[in-house]
């Protein structure tokens, strides 16, 4: 489904697939504050079809509640982990989340386990969140190359809600998103399976929001999915076509670096005015030297 145009210029595409398995484990959230502001959420249950799906949808429905009472980002993701927990009673259930809350042009993005939450621009796809499994924390430790953590254990989660009274969240932001940009929010059963080449390709053809969850889905399942898909997309339309991104137009770092690795044509810009200075001065010296032999030849 998709929620059009909201108050403060951004629109909001959602879907839910259970794909090829039997049921869905997956849910999704989107909802507009009081305030105006926005909340999406992407949750992927564990612990069998039944337990997954009560898990992600409790998860989305506690984050839904604190988020409409006021709560912060971080709160409401830890009175979700509560809930859960409270909704397992010892049994083995648990649930990824994904969340983002927009403010006019911030966003703030919060994660526990490898639902995953990527910023699309003009100038590419960036990746946001850090997942919560045993080969990324391997990752995060230094070790390299395939096979750093042996079989089925590479994908195994290393935090999920539900599973603990508490959780530890980990937040990204605020940070500010310029018109023309588009944030992704999405199961492990999109990006488990779509190359990060063709998911960058996929992120340059953003202009109709619910077309393009649509073909992301079709992509994950296309590349051979066995799971549940998943996706939000909240994306801000460029007002005027034609004008350069406010990303390209900036004339320091384009991205924060506490929460994105930085590639953009910013810095070659800058080197190339750089390196035209320092043209200039050589070009100016040798105007200098020639004079001054020239005076001293009349002499």
């Amino acid at each position: 489904m998709t929620v059009g145009p909201t108050t403060n210029g951004w629109h909001v595409a959602l879907r839910t697939d259970a794909g090829r398995r039997d049921g869905n484990e997956d849910s999704v959230l989107s909802m507009r504050l009081s305030t105006g502001a926005l909340v999406i959420a992407v949750a992927d249950g564990m612990g069998g079809l039944e337990l997954g799906d009560v898990a992600s949808r409790t998860a989305l429905e506690a984050l839904r509640n604190a988020m409409t009472r006021g709560c912060s980002l971080e709160e409401a993701v830890k009175q979700a982990n509560a809930a859960v927990h409270q909704k397992a009673q010892g049994r083995s259930m648990g649930t990824t989340l994904v969340a983002a809350h927009a403010v006019g042009h911030r966003v703030t993005v919060a994660n526990v386990g490898d639902s995953r939450a990527y910023r699309l621009t003009p100038l590419g796809l960036r990746r946001i969140s850090i997942d919560h499994t045993h080969a990324e924390q391997a990752r995060q430790a230094g070790a390299s190359g395939e096979g750093v953590v042996p079989g089925r254990w590479a994908g195994a989660l290393t935090r999920a809600l539900g599973t603990q009274p508490s959780i530890e969240v980990d937040l990204f932001g605020p940070f500010d998103m310029d018109d023309g940009e588009s944030l992704l929010l999405c199961s492990d059963g999109v990006h488990g399976v779509i190359p990060d080449d063709r998911l960058e390709a996929w992120s340059q053809r953003l202009d109709d929001p619910e077309a393009a969850v649509d073909r992301l889905l079709t992509l994950a399942l296309d590349a051979g999915s066995e799971d549940n898909v998943s996706a939000v997309i909240l994306h801000r339309p460029s007002r005027t076509r034609g004008v350069q991104p406010a990303a390209l137009r900036r004339s320091g770092p384009t991205w924060d670096p506490r929460i994105l690795m930085e590639r953009s044509p910013v810095r070659a810009r800058h080197g190339g005015r750089r390196l035209w200075k320092a043209l200039g001065w050589v070009g100016l010296l040798t105007v200098v030297a020639a004079a001054a032999t020239w005076f001293v030849a009349m002499r």
